[in-house]
């Protein structure tokens, strides 16, 4: 299976200057990793320039009536890009694509670095081979990585340094949160008036931590919530991040604390999650597993559609299941576990466990 490219430059290659310089200074880089920095450096410093003709269009276009997002939220590897690449069949809705996520300050230039960009991102995602594209749907989180430091994604980075950045940009003091809340809406504006769509369709794991903020500036948001089995996704997630980790780190990362981090970090997103979940109004939420999903996406979909009085699944019913269609040669990973890491992880994810109403998979392989 192709593995993530591994070049000497960063995905903060498409951050602003004073942003880049930020975040270098605040976490200590390994000495291994300068030579990655230099060029990313190099590549800021070229793109910078072009970045003066975003800021006067979005200027020029600046316009305050969009509605209130959608927001997908749920662990990673618990189904939310195939959600977000379904529901985006709708073209309703705007979304922040691969390359506004990384580019989200050269977006109006972008017919001079979405070449970079193809050279250097894979075709596929090589934990499973979900189809990778810069006009594709993606992840906003990247975006906020390149514009401010307080991004949560900056962990992939600086992963000896996990508990700091998850606390530092998911638990925001109440100065902090003012200026999160300015930066990200700053970002939607921009993907909202670029697409000309007056509702932008947002996934973003972070965000499963974030209800309480993410409602003080969108008291209307609207948040679906997919999940999966607990042990299925740390066991993927380690497989994702054991890929990924190596093609963008900036730090030298001992593999075996990337148990700690995987458990850290959903252990402490779904704290987050149930503590804030009931100041989402009722109307405005919608939950469901994974498996009920892939089982039957349609119903899930007309669910969505109904509970938050949005038009047009019936318009988009056949485009729908185009799409459908389309996903069902995608295989899902098999996996196996040793006795006493599942024993840890349902200590550590009991409450997901119970909230979720969820057991031991049967179809696990357990070793001991």
């Amino acid at each position: 299976m192709k593995k993530f490219l591994n070049l000497p430059i960063s995905p903060l290659m498409g951050s602003t200057l004073s942003n880049f310089i930020h975040v270098i200074l605040k976490y200590k880089i390994s000495t291994s990793f300068l030579i990655n920095i230099f060029l990313t450096f190099l590549i800021i410093i070229i793109i910078s320039p072009f970045q003066l003709i975003d800021k006067i269009i979005f200027y020029l276009k600046r316009d305050n009536q969009k509605k209130d997002p959608i927001f997908i939220v749920g662990h990673w590897r618990s189904g939310t890009t195939f959600l977000q690449n379904l529901l985006s069949q709708d073209k309703q809705f705007g979304y922040f694509n691969t390359y506004n996520s990384l580019f989200i300050s050269n977006i109006y230039s972008s017919v001079l670095f979405k070449t970079l960009m193809k050279i250097t991102m894979p075709k596929s995602r090589p934990s499973d081979g979900v189809k990778l594209g810069v006009e594709l749907p993606q992840e906003d989180e990247f975006a906020l990585t390149n514009y401010t430091i307080l991004s949560h994604y900056l962990f992939f980075f600086f992963p000896n340094d996990y508990k700091e950045i998850y606390n530092n940009t998911l638990r925001l003091e109440k100065n902090e949160q003012k200026k999160w809340l300015k930066y990200y809406d700053q970002l939607i504006n921009r993907i909202s008036s670029y697409t000309g769509k007056k509702r932008i369709l947002i996934k973003n794991p972070s965000n499963t931590s974030r209800i309480k903020y993410l409602l003080k500036q969108y008291p209307n948001a609207k948040f679906i919530h997919i999940y999966r089995n607990p042990v299925f996704v740390y066991l993927s997630t380690f497989k994702f991040f054991d890929e990924l980790f190596p093609s963008v780190n900036l730090q030298n990362f001992d593999r075996d604390k990337l148990i700690k981090l995987v458990i850290y970090n959903y252990r402490e997103m779904y704290k987050d999650y149930y503590k804030h979940k009931d100041l989402i109004p009722q109307n405005n939420l919608v939950e469901f597993g994974f498996e009920d999903f892939k089982k039957d996406p349609l119903t899930q979909i007309d669910r969505v559609y109904k509970k938050f009085g949005l038009n047009g699944f019936g318009e988009n019913i056949d485009i729908f299941k185009k799409y459908i269609k389309s996903q069902e040669g995608h295989k899902i990973n098999q996996y196996k576990i040793k006795k006493e890491l599942l024993k840890s992880i349902k200590n550590e994810f009991k409450q997901s466990f119970k909230e979720m109403n969820y057991e031991t998979p049967k179809n696990l392989k357990i070793i001991s």
